[in-house]
This record gives structure tokens, C-alpha cells and sequence, in this order.
């Protein structure tokens, strides 16, 4: 398993939100370029860049900084955060991420994502899933900053996404989304035995060096940590160990 650190950004800033909640927002010190070189130099192979700014607005955003990190750092940059149209997803590319993260787009319009697939290449798009529980414990897709819910459950919408080539899939636990008490190992779990073919990244609630372990053993392919490790309840030196 290969562990991501996630650098979101808002206003030119890296912050952090719990559970997706703008008014509960933690700012931190190093710029953004700052904070992706440090993440470089600890041995990450791969980082996650969120545009908390273009999720909430649309537009540009943070592209620049995005720009800025993927110029600097000799590593691929995995990004998203409001693509919602083709030309957001060539600015982001020219910017030179190597793969597009998309979200609300998945839920409320998944046949023009399956598109996507085919244009840009299975290789180059992740569907990234923001998920709760309902009443009966079916996984539901939000989209919307969590304010909407989705009409098909987690994996009825990955069969339709699948059929059409996805290779890779982000998927949180919006109940454990900056929580630092535990991922949703039971997800992972669920999701590795019906998606063998799927790249599968974990998100949301890592607090430890004993959650990485854990969540290694669901089978995912990698695990985002972005509070744990700003907050240092992951050490740095962590990231170099989970490479693969």
C-alpha cells in the first residue's frame, strides 16, 4: 500500500476541514509548495492535491499553486476539486497533474464520466466517491460539498463506472473524514473483495501508524493522510515505508 499525503488548499493556503466543513477549517503554516516539497523529501511517490476553492465556487481556483507544485516536484500529482467540464480537465492537466480526481460529477452525471474514461484514458481519471451510510447500511454517494445524495447506492454506481474501464477509485467515509479516530475498515473491506480490478485508495479518519496498518490489510492500493500527518500523529518518517 502506498500512502498519499493530501495538501488541500484554500485561498493560496493549506488547511484542513473536518468532515467537509468550511466553517471548521484548520490553517497551517507552510505554504503549498512548502508543504509538497516537505512531503517529497519524507519519500512520498505519489501526492494528493485538493482545491477546496474551485469544489465550493467552480472556476480556477487554485490552479496556479497546483501548477506551481507539479512544475517543482519530480513526483506525480493526483488532483481535484470542482472539474466539472472538459476544460476544467485539460487546465488541470496542462498544469501537468497526472491524474484528475472527480467527485459530484460521478453521482449526478456518470455516463458523461464513463466518456471521460474512454477520452482521456482509464490511467488518467479517478472517480472519487464521498460515501455515507443510510438507515439499512447501504453506502449512498454524496455530491454537492455532502448536500446531496446520490440516486444509486456506492455499488451499483462502480458496476456502471467499471463497465465503462474505471482502473482507479477514491473513496471516503464522510463520517471519518479529519476525525483522526479510525478509517471505515468494513468499506475497504467491502470494496476490495467486489472490486478486485480497482485501484482503490483509502480517505478519511487515519490518526495512527496502527490505522495505516489496519487499513494496508483491507487490500486498497493506497490510503490519503492529511491531518495525521500536518498534526504529526503520523510521523513524517512514516512515508517512506509504505511506498508500494
Amino acid at each position: 500500500m502506498q500512502l498519499i499525503p493530501a495538501i488541500d488548499l484554500r485561498n493560496g493556503r493549506v488547511v484542513r476541514l473536518q468532515q467537509g466543513d468550511y466553517a471548521r477549517e484548520t490553517q497551517y503554516r507552510a505554504s503549498p509548495l512548502e508543504q509538497a516539497q516537505i512531503y517529497q523529501d519524507a519519500g512520498a511517490a505519489n501526492i494528493h492535491v485538493v482545491d477546496l476553492d474551485a469544489a465550493l465556487d467552480g472556476g480556477d481556483g487554485n490552479l496556479e499553486w497546483i501548477g506551481q507544485i507539479c512544475r517543482s516536484l519530480n513526483l506525480p500529482i493526483q488532483t481535484g476539486g470542482g472539474v466539472r467540464s472538459e476544460s476544467d480537465l485539460d487546465a488541470r492537466f496542462n498544469a501537468g497533474a497526472s491524474r484528475i480526481i472527480i467527485g459530484s460529477l460521478c453521482v449526478r452525471s456518470p455516463e458523461r464520466v464513463c466518456e471521460w474514461i474512454a477520452h482521456y484514458g482509464n490511467d488518467r481519471i479517478i472517480a472519487g466517491l464521498d460515501v455515507r451510510a443510510d438507515a439499512e447500511g447501504q453506502w449512498i454517494p454524496q455530491a454537492a460539498g455532502w448536500t446531496e445524495s446520490g440516486d444509486q447506492d456506492l455499488f451499483t454506481l462502480l458496476d456502471q463506472l467499471t463497465d465503462a474501464g474505471l482502473k482507479h477509485l477514491l473513496c471516503t467515509d464522510i463520517d471519518c473524514d479529519g476525525m483522526l479516530a479510525g478509517p471505515s475498515l468494513g468499506l475497504y473491506t467491502q470494496l476490495t473483495r467486489h472490486y478486485p480490478e480497482l485501484s482503490i485508495q483509502a480517505s478519511g479518519g487515519i490518526g495512527s501508524e496502527t490505522d495505516l496498518k489496519r487499513v494496508a490489510q483491507t487490500g486498497v492500493t493506497g490510503c490519503i493522510v492529511g491531518r495525521a500527518l500536518l498534526e504529526g500523529q503520523v510521523p513524517m518518517r512514516v512515508i517512506g515505508q509504505y511506498r508500494q
